[in-house]
């Protein structure tokens, strides 16, 4: 393994765990359930509104900036996350609600004996046809990240800064 294969491994190991601290950050930053199926017209309002921030864009503010400042704003996510959208019956990227004005004791208020704090905070862990958890899908999202960003840096796109 060369160096800089090392060293994406290395970067997308530091990814998964920021994307996990975003989504599962204290004082309810982000749920972690997910839309699978929107019409076309439904998701482009929901683009209007600053809480809802496409997954994609999530991997670039919060992963990408963090582990690979140099690659941020030059991956296209897209196109590494659509054959798990496809396998996992999702119509388009998922949407993530963020709202950073939801304080400690509002969230706990809305615990519940699952654990859940603010409505589906890292969700139940379970999945539906309709609803997804990202919980769920860290694993496949995190070699996903680490795909797009290593096929970056190895075709010249951008730069893992040491």
């Amino acid at each position: 393994m060369g160096i800089k294969t090392w060293g994406v491994r290395a970067a997308a190991a530091a990814g998964a765990v920021a994307l996990l601290s975003v989504v599962a950050a204290p004082a309810a930053l982000a749920h972690d359930c997910f839309k699978k199926q929107w019409s076309d017209a439904a998701y482009a309002q929901q683009l209007k509104q600053d809480r809802w921030i496409p997954l994609d864009v999530i991997a670039d503010r919060f992963v990408i900036a963090e582990i690979a400042p140099d690659c941020e704003g030059k991956i296209d996510f897209v196109p590494y996350l659509e054959p798990w959208m496809e396998a996992e019956g999702i119509s388009h990227v998922p949407l993530i609600y963020l709202n950073t004005n939801i304080s400690e004791s509002s969230a706990a208020a809305w615990a519940n004996e699952n654990g859940n704090s603010i409505p589906a905070l890292l969700g139940s862990g379970k999945e539906s046809q309709a609803i997804g958890y990202l919980e769920n899908h860290f694993d496949v999202l995190d070699q996903l990240v680490f795909e797009a960003l290593t096929d970056a840096v190895s075709n010249g796109v951008c730069e893992l800064q040491t």
